[in-house]
């Protein structure tokens, strides 16, 4: 993905806090549920105070060749000396897509086509965490997390799907209300290279808010980072697992390869009551002299697998195992915030993504 990147990070230190930067980012991208995007947005940085992680917000916003318009946000930030942190994900979308059923068998074997897999839909997500402190790396707090999806223009094989008709059909509103315990010993939270996250995450959906469903679902996720050599190598790796039970609707099911995991799927044909997924990343920032623009280029490579199963643990047998191998292309648009354009390769598929911050 060639692209402009138009860097206007500015940032101004005032009593050793380092004033707002604003970066606006331009730039072309491709996936395979998207096909080629124009994307437009910016990247936001702050500090609270000279004892606080730098904060980020990020926005992007665009449209695609196949008819896909989206608005995707990021904030991350940290207050009264780390004490307090607030992040939020929003993700607004209207798109054509494809649903290929539930589980491994229908995603393997379900062909894609207008009249088998075909639909358009308007989805949304807003997805607030707050956490205190409650001891040295320790933090305890709520989980929000409201999502709608409406569906239209169904194809005759999305309609006599029997898990889209009985887990939701063309309408569905969740209203989660849930509490997170995290492990946070990261030098930077928002791009790390040393320290790791050890985070627990449960939320339940119910009528609350105007839901419509009633599910609960469970997040494990553990991440560490080793720095190599010098700053700016770093090898990683995350381990994740998230299952889902009650009356759980289709598009809330367990995902395996989306653009924060093996990023090489098309995001939603993997889906089923849990999965988890396993990834190692090393991640250099290139040595050139740092008064240069080259000194803001970074690499990245990694390796990893997936699973699902309808289970509260995913099936492991090897035939059903989904491997990633992927290359990326990393450019500094402020003190540790990157631009990420990543190329991953799969079982029987590859994806190009442009995104704001690394995938873990």
């Amino acid at each position: 993905m060639l692209g402009l990147v138009m860097l206007c990070a500015l940032a101004q230190t005032d009593g050793g806090i380092e004033r707002p930067a604003l970066t606006p980012v331009v730039a072309p991208a491709y996936t395979p549920e998207l096909g080629f995007l124009i994307a437009a947005g910016g990247v936001v940085g702050w500090s609270a105070d000279a004892q606080t992680p730098r904060s980020s917000f990020a926005l992007v916003g665009g449209a695609s060749t196949v008819g896909a318009f989206l608005v995707q946000g990021r904030l991350t930030s940290y207050w009264m000396e780390d004490k307090v942190r607030l992040a939020a994900v929003l993700d607004v979308r209207d798109q054509p897509d494809h649903f290929f059923g539930v589980g491994f068998t229908q995603a393997t074997t379900r062909v894609q086509g207008a009249e088998t897999t075909a639909y358009r839909r308007t989805a949304w997500q807003v997805n607030p965490h707050l956490q205190v402190k409650i001891r040295p790396s320790l933090f305890f707090g709520s989980v929000l997390d409201f999502t709608g999806t409406f569906s239209r223009a169904l194809s005759p094989g999305v309609q006599g799907d029997r898990d889209f008709v009985t887990r939701g059909g063309e309408h569905i509103i969740n209203s989660g209300l849930g509490l997170a315990l995290t492990w946070d010993s990261r030098d930077v939270p928002v791009n790390a290279w040393k320290g790791l996250l050890l985070s627990v995450q449960w939320v339940a959906y119910g009528p609350w808010f105007a839901g419509t469903t009633a599910w609960q679902s469970l997040l494990l996720d553990y991440r560490h980072y080793v720095t190599l050599g010098g700053e700016g190598s770093t090898l990683c790796w995350q381990l994740k697992h998230r299952s889902t039970w009650g009356d759980v609707p289709w598009s809330d099911l367990s995902q395996v390869g989306t653009p924060w995991d093996l990023r090489a799927y098309r995001w939603g044909r993997f889906r089923d009551a849990s999965a988890t997924t396993a990834l190692v990343e090393y991640r250099l920032m290139l040595p050139f002299p740092q008064d240069t623009l080259w000194a803001r280029l970074g690499v990245a490579a990694w390796v990893g697998v997936g699973a699902m199963g309808p289970g509260l643990v995913p099936d492991f047998t090897p035939s059903q195992l989904l491997p990633s191998a992927g290359v990326g292309l990393r450019v500094r648009v402020q003190d540790r915030v990157t631009l990420r354009l990543d190329f991953g390769v799969g079982r029987g598929s590859y994806a190009f993504y442009f995104q704001f911050l690394e995938a873990f």
